[in-house]
C-alpha cells in the first residue's frame, strides 16, 4: 500500500481527522464483511482482501 492512502486509512480509523475517503472505507468494508461471510472465505486472505478494495477505490489501481 503507498504510503498517502496508508496515512489516509489511519486518519479513518482514528475518527478524529477529517479524510476524502471516508465512502472509500465504507465501500471496501461493506465488500470484506460480503467477502467474510462466504463460506469460500479464506480468513488469512480478509486482510489483505480489505487492503487492496481499499486501496482500489482511493487510487482506482492496485499494486501486485
Amino acid at each position: 500500500m503507498e504510503e498517502h492512502i496508508a496515512q489516509e486509512l489511519v486518519r479513518i480509523l482514528r475518527k478524529n481527522e477529517q479524510s476524502d475517503y471516508e465512502e472509500s472505507f465504507e465501500r471496501a468494508f461493506e465488500l470484506t464483511k460480503a467477502y467474510a461471510g462466504s463460506a469460500n472465505a479464506q480468513a488469512s486472505a480478509i486482510p489483505f482482501v480489505f487492503e487492496k478494495l481499499f486501496e482500489l477505490f482511493v487510487s482506482g489501481k492496485t499494486r501486485n
